[in-house]
C-alpha cells in the first residue's frame, strides 16, 4: 500500500508541475501587454485631464466673467497666474513630442561674411547703382585698410584719414 500511495502523490506532483508551467507560460505572455496597455490608457487619460485643466487655467486668465450671472452676484475676480500651468503644459506636450515655440534649433545661422544691413562689416563690398530704366552697374570694389582700433580708414600714406 505504501508504493501505490507514493505513486499517486509523485503522479499529482508531475501533473501539477505540468499545468503550473503551463499556467505560467500563458500567464507570462498574456499579462506584461495587458499590463502595458492598462498603464498607457491610465497615464493617457491622466494626461489628457490634466492637459484640459491646464488650458482651462491659462483661459481663464483672459476671460472676465460678467458681474451678475444667473441671477447672482458675481465679486471682482483676481488675476489667475498661470505660470504653474503654462510649464506643466509645456512638460506634457514636450512628453508627446510637440514642442511649443522652440524656433531655435530651426533658425539658419548667419555666416561670419554675411550682414543684413548695408554696412560692410570687413572685407570687400560692392557697390549698386539702379537708374532709370533699371540698369544694374557694378563698380570693382575698393580695398581700404582700416586701424583696428579707431576703426578709421588708413590712407596711402599709412596716416588715419
Amino acid at each position: 500500500m505504501f508504493t501505490s500511495f507514493s505513486m499517486d502523490a509523485k503522479e499529482k506532483v508531475k501533473n501539477q508541475a505540468k499545468q503550473e508551467e503551463i499556467e505560467k507560460v500563458l500567464d507570462d505572455d498574456d499579462k506584461p501587454e495587458y499590463q502595458e496597455k492598462i498603464v498607457f490608457l491610465t497615464s493617457t487619460i491622466f494626461q489628457s485631464i490634466i492637459v484640459t485643466w491646464c488650458l482651462l487655467v491659462l483661459s481663464m486668465g483672459y476671460i472676465k466673467l460678467p458681474t451678475r450671472m444667473f441671477g447672482m452676484d458675481i465679486p471682482d475676480q483676481p488675476r489667475i497666474d498661470s505660470t504653474f500651468a503654462a510649464g506643466l503644459l509645456g512638460n506634457i506636450l514636450a512628453g508627446w513630442g510637440i514642442s511649443v515655440g522652440a524656433n531655435g534649433g530651426n533658425k539658419k545661422k548667419k555666416k561670419e561674411g554675411e550682414t543684413s544691413g548695408a554696412i560692410p562689416t570687413g572685407g570687400s563690398y560692392q557697390t549698386i547703382i539702379v537708374k532709370q530704366p533699371l540698369e544694374l552697374i557694378a563698380k570693382p570694389a575698393e580695398v581700404r585698410r582700416v586701424d583696428p582700433i579707431t576703426n578709421r580708414p588708413i590712407g596711402d600714406d599709412g596716416k588715419l584719414l
